[in-house]
């Protein structure tokens, strides 16, 4: 249903919510922006049979 473009994006807002999570409270905002991302983003980047695109691209902050 949902292709490499769609994975690559939901990565991107994924790592987005991270790095802004980050910078407003630390370390433990980064933590809150991973909860956020992972109720919010996970369900539908699950359905996707793509691996992480940010860990093929050398980005991966997660992994």
């Amino acid at each position: 249903m949902f292709g490499r473009k769609t994975a690559q994006k939901l990565d991107n807002a994924a790592a987005a919510l991270h790095t802004a999570g980050k910078k407003v409270g630390g370390k433990t905002g980064g933590r809150v922006g991973d909860a956020i991302a992972n109720t919010v983003i996970a369900p539908i980047r699950s359905q996707i049979d793509e691996s992480c695109t940010n860990c093929s691209r050398g980005k991966c902050k997660k992994h």
